[in-house]
């Protein structure tokens, strides 16, 4: 859940928001303290709070930035350089005929495809490309430097009646993928608050944001089988994209001489385009009346709409040869290379109510007791009503030249047009104590309703509570030998629960089509809905305490801070979309198919290291570790999950670990045991048909090729052993500043889907790697192979289960303020330089240790690199100007 200002804001993404405009930022984590958000917070809540004015002289800021952003490659991942392709006596790469490779002038297709014997144990991989066929590094070729410049300016100020902030932005980044476009987008943002009355205040909140996004990088052909990154990573490592044919057009499909799997992107670049709209209104009213005593009523109104318009063009490609040759071209529905025009159209508004009573009493001020007791109440109500709108047309058959104007197709149809409407409204109940500042104890409800169609949508109610001891507060502290090391000492603790709400159709009682009469049918997705379908429950416990130590005197480690807390979690109903009952014939049916359950510790070291007159030097140290495992599957079943970004597959069975990859495993040993037979996996008598090979895998001698276990097993724990963050902050003389922080990720683990891939067709840098194997020392073809296709070709392969710890420079940047420094006028002219993801290091071989491409918030697809783009090393310079 991502609150605005207090408002929640479901139609408009994170990244749409202005980041000049924002004051701070607070993530509440988990139900323990997200549960008075409800059914939608038990996720957790990222809580954005906008600057506002300041009473006093009026503010002007002006802040300008460019930034170069580079994708990572910290693994060095390439294609071979070499090769084991059948060549004649002049090197030259030949087909079946005994002739060279060539390619025709008007398709660019070779003329026959190469000879490759990639499980031959003599086939070696160390023939240069020097002749007929050149070697491309697509890698470098594609990837390129982008920019990405932001401009903001903002007004701000204030008196007594009220206050106000304006700001304007803009933010234009470049894709880092080569010919593709921008994103650009302008932000609008007003916070203005008036003082209507003694107490009364009214404040207004209004962003207005409008994206342009010309980016095709995502916008895959064949319904996903082919996308600009897949196709250039899959590419036999001799293929020209940048050729031109007679006609001066690119090439789709090169013939299966340059991979089965590959595709041309600037193909793609030359005959589709993209235009893709958003506008965003993010409207807020507050309204407050504090009562003379005691009572406090806030009032919160916010409605967050997004109209968003995609035009998807695939030109008229017939008269591109290669095209009609290979019956390959680009579109989303058209069934031909006659061109196509598909305008999507996405209508979303959120709206949110919120209503707040507080009453605040002090035994002691207002009722004259001894005793020093707080009390606060807190009645509140939310209502939330999510409308979603979908409309899109398609046309095939467009006219050959440009320029297109709307709806030239000449067959034009509509294929989809539908709303849904989802409310949910729920209100809390919280009672609170304070004994002093001694000790402190909350507890209550909330319940939430939902117009979810079904049995399942009754009302569910949450408990929460909290409580603190602060155990320096007692008298006897001050003073005492503890008390002079330990200054504060505070523990706390929370339990709550919250739950998610299916969504509207999850529960439609009939299957999850509908007819639409002429116009096709609208899709609510595959398989069967659940009338019974529940709210997943999440539950979670937080135990933790605030410690303030006595630093050394001086100057030298001041305020010194340790927080550790752990926690523990569980969420049952989770919903899942298991198989059904074969006789059903409906394939599958959402259900509350799990129970989960995770654990965590995490710490906060916090100190100001040293501070003199001239010299300021704070750091903080962050730790966590956590671990979430399946504690109960529905029926006892296993379930095996493909992940979305590849073939890995995932089981979820009661006692694993969520996330948990099974597959087959190399062996290391001659004699290593069958732990499920108790047997050798290598029978005595067959031992000398294999050694260990030099690079410590078993292998058959005859075939090169490496021995896999018969059955798939564990690859074990899939959770780093803990994350840190260094984090050190510098000031010397006010005008000149200085950050850095530092992350460590040690124990986890990615499985590198793209290298599997990358063997399967031959083209990884690997296959030049020589093996010594029987005495022969060569870059064995056979073994690379046999990775991928021995037990099972693209099968989980522990080979390519890889460990993905990494230390990294994630931030540095220096500030200087020249209004400072030689005493200018301004309140502010300072130039920063930044540089973020600088340094890494790691053993992982793909791009990027800390990406994964799995479904996107799911809760066990995760851990897989597959074509996955990288996190981007960037440079930025700022200069931000105040008065």
């Amino acid at each position: 859940m991502v609150m605005v200002d207090g408002v929640q804001m479901a139609g408009t993404s994170l990244n749409s928001l202005d980041l000049n405009s924002v004051e701070r930022v607070e993530v509440v984590q988990g139900a323990a303290a997200a549960s008075i958000f409800g059914a939608q917070g038990a996720n957790g809540v990222i809580q954005i709070f906008t600057k506002k004015g300041k009473e006093g002289k009026l503010n002007i800021d002006f802040s300008s930035s460019v930034a170069s952003n580079q994708f990572l490659n910290v693994g060095n991942l390439r294609k071979a350089n070499l090769h084991g392709f059948a060549t004649n006596a002049n090197n030259e790469v030949i087909g079946g005929s005994g002739n060279p490779l060539v390619q025709d002038p008007a398709t660019l297709v070779y003329s026959e495809n190469v000879i490759f014997n990639n499980i031959d144990p003599t086939t070696n991989i160390n023939k240069p490309y020097d002749r007929n066929l050149q070697y491309h590094d697509h890698i470098k070729e594609f990837f390129t430097s982008a920019q990405t410049t932001n401009y903001s300016l903002s007004i701000s100020g204030g008196s007594k009646n009220g206050d106000f902030s304006l700001s304007a932005s803009n933010n234009k980044q470049e894709s880092n993928f080569r010919g593709d476009g921008y994103n650009d987008r302008t932000n609008f943002t007003s916070n203005v608050g008036i003082n209507l009355a003694k107490g009364l205040k009214l404040r207004s909140i209004t962003q207005l944001v409008y994206t342009k996004n010309t980016v095709d990088l995502y916008n895959k052909q064949d319904f996903g089988l082919n996308n600009l990154v897949f196709g250039i990573f899959n590419a036999r490592p001799f293929v020209d994209y940048n050729l031109l044919d007679t006609k001066g057009n690119h090439a789709y499909y090169y013939g299966d001489a340059s991979g089965v799997n590959q595709t041309n992107p600037n193909y793609t670049l030359q005959y589709q385009d993209s235009d893709d709209r958003k506008v965003d209104i993010v409207q807020s009213f507050n309204l407050n009346y504090a009562f003379p005593k005691y009572v406090d009523v806030d009032l919160k109104y916010g409605i967050n709409h997004q109209n968003r318009s995609v035009e998807y063009i695939a030109y008229n490609q017939s008269d591109n040869d290669n095209s009609n040759d290979q019956a390959a071209f680009v579109s989303w529905y058209a069934g031909d290379n006659l061109g196509e025009m598909t305008n999507f159209t996405f209508k979303n508004t959120f709206q949110n109510f919120l209503a707040n009573t507080t009453a605040k009493f002090d035994f002691k001020e207002d009722f004259k007791m001894s005793l020093p007791i707080k009390s606060v109440t807190q009645i509140a109500f939310d209502y939330r009503k999510d409308v979603r709108g979908e409309y899109f047309t398609s046309g095939v058959g467009i006219p050959l030249d440009p320029p297109l104007t709307a709806n030239q197709a000449t067959t034009y149809s509509i294929r989809r047009d539908f709303s849904t409407e989802f409310v949910t409204y729920g209100y809390l109940i919280s009672q609170r104590f304070e004994y002093g500042d001694i000790a402190g104890l909350s507890a209550g409800f909330r319940s939430d309703y939902s117009s979810a169609f079904g049995e399942g949508s009754k009302p569910f109610t949450f408990p929460r509570g909290d409580a603190f001891f602060r155990v320096s507060g007692l008298n006897f502290w001050d003073g005492s030998s503890i008390g002079n090391v330990i200054l504060d000492w505070k523990f706390r603790a929370a339990y709550g629960e919250a739950g998610i709400q299916p969504q509207p159709y999850d529960r439609f009682p009939t299957l999850s089509t509908r007819t639409l009469g002429s116009t096709g049918s609208l899709y609510f997705g595959p398989g069967q809905s659940n009338p019974a379908l529940d709210v997943e429950v999440s539950k979670e416990i937080e135990i933790g305490t605030d410690m303030t130590f006595q630093g050394l005197g001086g100057n030298w480690l001041t305020n010194i801070t340790f927080s550790p807390t752990y926690w523990k979690r569980s969420t049952d109903n989770a919903i899942f979309r298991i198989d059904a009952a074969p006789s059903t014939g409906i394939g599958t049916i959402l259900d509350n198919a799990f129970s989960l359950s995770s654990t965590g510790l995490q710490a906060a070291l916090t100190a100001s290291v040293y501070s003199g007159s001239n010299i300021t030097w704070n750091t903080a140290i962050n730790w966590s570790q956590q671990s979430s495992q399946i504690d109960e599957v529905k029926g006892g079943a296993e379930v095996v999950v493909v992940s979305s970004a590849g073939s890995s597959n995932y089981v979820l069975k009661a006692g694993d670990k969520i996330g948990q990859l099974y597959g087959f495993k190399l062996l290391r040993s001659l004699d290593a045991i069958s732990p499920l037979t108790g047997q050798p996996y290598i029978a005595p008598a067959d031992r000398p048909l294999y050694e260990v090979a030099s690079n410590g895998y078993v292998v058959n001698i005859a075939s090169k090729q490496p021995f896999f276990t018969p059955e798939r097993s564990s690859f074990g724990n899939p959770y780093p052993k803990f994350n840190m963050s260094f984090i050190n902050d510098f000031t010397y003389k006010n005008f000149l500043t200085f950050g850095i922080q530092v992350d460590w990720v040690q124990g986890s683990h990615l499985y590198n889907q793209t290298k599997e891939w990358m063997y399967r067709d031959g083209i990884h840098s690997d296959y030049t790697r020589p093996i010594t194997i029987n005495g022969e020392t060569g870059a064995w073809s056979a073994f690379y192979r046999g990775v991928y296709a021995q037990r099972q070709a693209n099968g989980t392969k522990d080979y390519f289960y890889e460990d993905a710890s990494f230390v990294r420079l994630r931030n540095v940047a220096i500030g200087i303020d020249f209004a400072k420094l030689f005493d200018i006028k301004m309140s502010r002219l300072q130039l920063v330089l930044t540089g973020r993801n600088l340094w890494t290091k790691t053993d992982y071989t793909g791009m990027d240790p800390e990406i994964s491409s799995g479904t996107t918030n799911s809760a066990w697809d995760r851990g897989t690199d597959h074509n996955t783009l990288p996190n981007f090393k960037t440079y930025q310079a700022t200069l931000n100007i105040g008065f």
